[in-house]
């Protein structure tokens, strides 16, 4: 009983030792693909001054498009912690919520502006390459779409979907514009815009019930 108790314990503590190992190769990747992009940057190159060797990192990912969409699942649960916790946070509106993801992602930009979306910069460069990768991208744009949607199925508002939907349009639309100019300037005249479709949209209206017959 001990010895299997032994052997549990040890068996844990490797996992855990795998999972650190691999936790830190994909931090490290996630900096020189942000900077490097993906194609352009070999494995070498994004090792380089990580003191592990390119043999350790086929031992942990089987090609240099695994530990791409390893770093890719890794940002989208950073991203969900950075961003859709907190905005989903920001109050119970959900207007005010809708608003917060563009705050809270224009803040993220301020503080790094020439950092866009790992994502979209993968997607870019793998579509019609490499599937896994670009599904990837995809997912995480109807991720933030069906985000958007639901928390205007919240707000009671008139066509929920199609509202939600242009609402993901200019968040997603400023991510990339901003990735382009190397500044959150797309996010001020995108929630001023979000702001105005809020403002805007028509609350639907009640069907009057049937009239009762006057005795």
């Amino acid at each position: 009983m001990l010895t299997g108790t032994v052997a549990g314990v040890r068996s844990m503590a490797e996992d855990a030792e795998v999972e650190g190992k691999k936790l830190e190769i994909i931090e490290w990747a996630s900096e020189r693909f942000y900077e490097g992009g993906f194609h352009a940057t070999g494995i070498d190159s994004v090792m380089a001054g990580s003191g592990i060797s390119k043999r350790t990192v086929y031992k942990y990912f089987s090609s240099k498009e695994a530990l791409i969409e390893a770093v890719l699942d890794h940002y989208g649960s950073d991203i969900v912690d950075e961003l859709f916790t907190p905005a989903r946070a920001a109050g119970h509106d959900p207007r005010r919520q809708i608003m917060a993801f563009f705050d809270i992602r224009k803040a993220m930009i301020d503080e790094n502006p020439i950092r866009g979306c790992l994502g979209i910069k993968a997607s870019q460069e793998y579509v019609g390459k490499h599937d896994g990768i670009a599904e990837r991208g995809k997912n995480a744009a109807a991720y933030v779409e069906r985000a958007f949607i639901d928390l205007c199925e919240q707000t009671g508002l008139a066509d929920p979907v199609n509202l939600g939907k242009q609402i993901s349009i200019l968040f997603q639309g400023s991510l990339l514009l901003s990735q382009v100019f190397g500044d959150s300037a797309p996010f001020v005249a995108a929630r001023a815009a979000v702001a105005s479709l809020l403002n805007h949209a028509a609350v639907p209206s009640r069907r009057p019930g049937p009239r009762t017959a006057k005795k």
